[in-house]
């Protein structure tokens, strides 16, 4: 059944021909509502080419400051940053500004940070990626993430972006695909103003029936991928979510000073990424995932957070922004085995149904190669692109899968029902993975 969510403008648009005058009501509240959104937008935080950095309301946990050990150990610190790394050597110098900074309680630190500005930081992250007589970095990738999740989880909303703006290494860095990178358009990031999550609101069908959404904060229904090539992670979220809507708010959280860390696994080992909270923004709207709007006021943000974790792990959104393997996510969403199905069998429904009513998360690619703007199955199915097992129909022999654009599919491509044939036509790959 093909349903989305609903709202008030939805659904005064559709009724509007039924009643007199209808239509020129609501080409004006369309008209007043486009003009007061475009002139609401400017009192977003937005840089273009760049990170806001702004004051924002925080109350640090522990003692007040103490002026005279924060200017000790800052100056110390700076001292330590700027040394001659060919005398002293860089991790040494790494190492002891760790040790001074460490035991500082978050308001010293805070200020610490704040009196580093711009060329402290900078240096402390050009310090990172001295290289020794062997050609090693000072710190491994593990030990850089390491230090920005302790520093973003700790500092104020203000020092987060202060490091966020002035040490590279702790923000993942974009481009505009190819579709967007000749219009004119000016990459930038924003502070969204819309919740980190939100219980759902109600669904429809095309007939206007109300049905039951999931009451889940972050849940599968609220995936919309944007403008980056990352429908095999999301996806897979919304596979592992679906199977264990525990699992987001077990793996994904937002800080108390606004940062927002992931834990994701890599060999079977958890490891946490915590990214700072502005988001890609291009053109007025969010430029990758998000929950029901790309309006950077008003979206659910937690998609957009866990693409930035999983580009920050990747070294940028270049390393997953062109596509890539849905077991691949799961593997790296759960730390359990991907299992890959065969979808040539002619049990292969009922090899669907039986992993997913063990618990299991699903998900496929469909045939094609590099892009998903062209589409198979009469237009349902998008080329070269990565969906989730949704539901079984076992006597039907039929599997539906669910499309990770969200309410950016039009409801054609929602979701789509496959056949055993379907499934031989039309898909390239399936895989499995528990979730817990």
């Amino acid at each position: 059944m093909s349903y989305h969510r609903n709202n008030w403008q939805q659904v005064a648009n559709n009724v509007a021909g039924f009643i007199p005058l209808g239509r020129d009501v609501m080409s004006v509240v369309n008209t007043v509502k486009e003009f007061t959104d475009e002139a609401g937008l400017s009192r977003l935080n937005y840089v273009a080419d760049g990170h806001p950095v702004v004051e924002r309301p925080w109350q640090p946990p522990g003692p007040p400051p103490n002026p005279a050990r924060v200017e000790e150990v800052g100056r110390l610190a700076w001292d330590a940053l700027f040394a001659d790394t060919d005398r002293h050597g860089a991790r040494p110098l790494l190492d002891q500004v760790g040790n001074l900074l460490v035991p500082l309680p978050p308001s010293e630190l805070d200020l610490v940070i704040r009196r580093f500005g711009p060329q402290g930081l900078l240096r402390w992250d050009e310090l990172m990626h001295v290289t020794d007589a062997n050609e090693e970095e000072a710190y491994d990738f593990y030990r850089q993430q390491d230090v920005f999740n302790w520093l973003l989880r700790t500092v104020s909303p203000y020092a987060t972006m202060l490091i966020g703006d002035s040490m590279p290494c702790a923000q993942p860095d974009y481009q505009l695909n190819d579709m967007d990178s000749g219009s004119g358009k000016t990459p930038g990031w924003v502070l969204p103003e819309g919740p980190f999550a939100q219980v759902d609101g109600a669904y429809m069908t095309e007939g206007w029936q109300r049905v039951s959404a999931s009451t889940e904060a972050m849940s599968w229904q609220d995936m919309d991928q944007g403008r980056f090539g990352t429908c095999w992670m999301l996806t897979a979220m919304q596979a592992v979510l679906q199977a264990n809507p525990s699992y987001a708010p077990r793996h994904l959280r937002q800080e108390a000073n606004g940062s927002v860390t992931f834990t994701l696994y890599e060999k079977g080992r958890p490891y946490d990424v915590t990214v700072v909270a502005d988001l890609p923004m291009v053109a007025g709207g969010l430029y990758g995932a998000k929950g029901h709007s790309s309006d950077p006021r008003y979206a659910e943000t937690w998609p957009g957070y866990y693409e930035k974790a999983v580009a920050q792990w990747h070294r940028g959104y270049e390393g997953i922004a062109n596509g890539g393997y849905a077991g691949r996510a799961l593997a790296f969403l759960t730390a359990q085995p991907v299992q890959e199905i065969d979808i040539s069998s002619p049990w292969v429904v009922h090899e669907i149904a039986d992993r997913k009513a063990r618990g299991q998360a699903v998900t496929v690619g469909t045939q094609g190669h590099g892009s998903d703007r062209d589409t198979l199955m009469g237009g349902r199915l998008a080329t070269s692109h990565a969906y989730f097992v949704k539901e079984v129909d076992v006597p039907g022999g039929r599997i539906c899968l669910g499309n990770p654009w969200g309410d950016g599919a039009s409801r054609k491509m929602w979701e789509a029902w496959l056949d055993f044939q379907d499934i031989q036509r039309y898909l390239r790959h399936a895989e499995a993975g528990f979730t817990w």
